[in-house]
């Protein structure tokens, strides 16, 4: 099944922004995104959260974790904005889902949590174990939000398949 219209548009506008355009630019198309992806009606939340770092400044991002009780992430997300789209940019990401998920692993009860890095349209996924080294580990590579053929069902599955078998569930 491919992106809705509403994506597509969304991914456009962000397009059409180029470099200029800002973190709070690339929201509202990460949040449709992430609900295709991981929908409530199958238990998921996408909850958004300001995390806190050195000297209380605070970084948007989103956690994907399960609806109910629990708030523990499944995945956590950090942005930058198109213009970071270079290799300090990508370190950056690195760093800072890094530095989220280790904050994570005294708060949850999952032992491998996830990071989605996006930089403006272009995106990847990776994670860390609990019990592991303190650095990421590359899942998918990083890749683009193509405004056609691209298959969200192929992506969903590949995600949600990925997590299964790391018994995120």
């Amino acid at each position: 099944m491919p992106y809705s219209s509403g994506i597509k548009l969304e991914a456009k506008y962000v397009a059409k922004l180029g470099a200029t355009a800002k973190v709070d630019n690339l929201h509202a198309i990460y949040n449709a995104v992430l609900n295709k992806w991981f929908p409530s009606s199958e238990g998921y939340a996408i909850d958004r959260q300001v995390l806190c770092g050195a000297g209380g400044s605070g970084r948007k991002s989103f956690f994907v974790c399960h609806a109910g009780d629990h708030r523990d992430p499944l995945l956590i997300v950090e942005l930058k904005r198109p213009a970071k789209w270079n290799d300090a940019g990508k370190q950056e990401v690195l760093k800072d889902l890094t530095e989220s998920i280790q904050a994570q692993f005294d708060e949850t009860h999952y032992n491998t949590i996830h990071g989605f890095g996006g930089i403006g349209l272009h995106w990847m996924v990776c994670k860390m174990e609990k019990d592991g080294l303190p650095v990421p580990t590359t899942v998918l590579d990083w890749h683009n939000v193509r405004l056609r053929g691209c298959s969200g069902v192929d992506i969903q599955h590949l995600l949600k398949g990925y997590i299964y078998v790391h018994k995120l569930y």
